[in-house]
């Protein structure tokens, strides 16, 4: 079943501009998504379309989605074979000068939350504010430095729920790599921003709340990220892979030691 609707009030898509289009991924998350989908139809911007991918869930989300045909525009309901299948499926279809991914039970932190990020697009290809986490109830800000550099990507990413890419950049870069189930989206900005000097704008601001219910949120999944990255980074960039590993490796050496060598303060 593949459904896809394109309609905006009485505006015609192809006459209205897009700036940004906004992408939701789901599956079997109605509770997630009916969240998500009431965000960002909340949002008092309105140079954007609304594209849900969801892979054919059996849990009602299909009915739901269904009954939104006319706000939302483009809604893909078909089985993928994954996360970053389906994320390409967005991509794709998208029609805005950025796109951002806003996947089911992850919301807008406020109703400007687009507005904020929009004000700084023309200025870079990649716009990327704050994070609120939440887990099991629990809240904390993510803030992200205004500089990146290839340090930073050994051991961090930036926050899709709160970031703006250029969608040029998928072009040059290509989609994200199916291969991977997990860390597709950190080698996509480790590409464009290290490998291929994207530009990059931070604004200090909390723009999402990312539910830590996600698969790369889950402690199993750290064994698989490392794999990940290790094979990513061996292959793309074998000067950091090496420094990622003596880093690594570092973490499980006593801090007294790391003291006296002067890689750790002693305060």
């Amino acid at each position: 079943m593949h459904c896809i609707a394109d309609e905006r009030v009485n505006i015609p898509i192809e006459e209205h501009r897009v700036l940004i289009s906004v992408i939701t991924i789901n599956l079997n998350n109605l509770e997630g998504l009916r969240k998500t989908v009431s965000s960002v139809m909340s949002q008092d911007f309105h140079s954007f379309e609304y594209i849900v991918v969801d892979g054919y869930s059996t849990d009602g989300s299909v009915a739901y989605l269904n009954s939104l045909r006319g706000e939302i525009q483009k809604l893909i309901i078909e089985k993928d074979n994954g996360i970053y299948d389906a994320m390409n499926k967005g991509i794709t279809f998208a029609r805005g000068e950025y796109l951002l991914f806003l996947n089911s039970g992850d919301i807008f932190y406020k109703e400007d939350s687009l507005k904020i990020l929009s004000s700084s697009s023309g200025a870079a290809d990649i716009v990327y504010g704050n994070m609120i986490v939440e887990d099991k109830g629990q809240i904390r800000i993510q803030h992200y430095p205004a500089k990146l550099n290839t340090l930073y990507f050994l051991f961090e990413t930036l926050p899709h729920p709160s970031t703006l890419i250029r969608k040029d950049l998928f072009r040059k870069f290509g989609y994200y790599n199916t291969k991977y189930r997990i860390v597709s989206d950190w080698a996509f900005f480790l590409d464009a921003i290290i490998g291929g000097k994207a530009t990059y704008i931070h604004v200090d601001e909390e723009v999402s709340v990312f539910n830590l219910k996600g698969i790369s949120s889950q402690s199993e999944s750290y064994r698989i990220i490392r794999q990940e990255m290790n094979h990513y980074l061996s292959a793309r960039y074998p000067v950091a892979y090496i420094l990622y590993k003596i880093l690594w490796s570092l973490r499980y050496y006593p801090k007294r030691i790391l003291q006296k060598v002067g890689l750790v303060s002693e305060q």
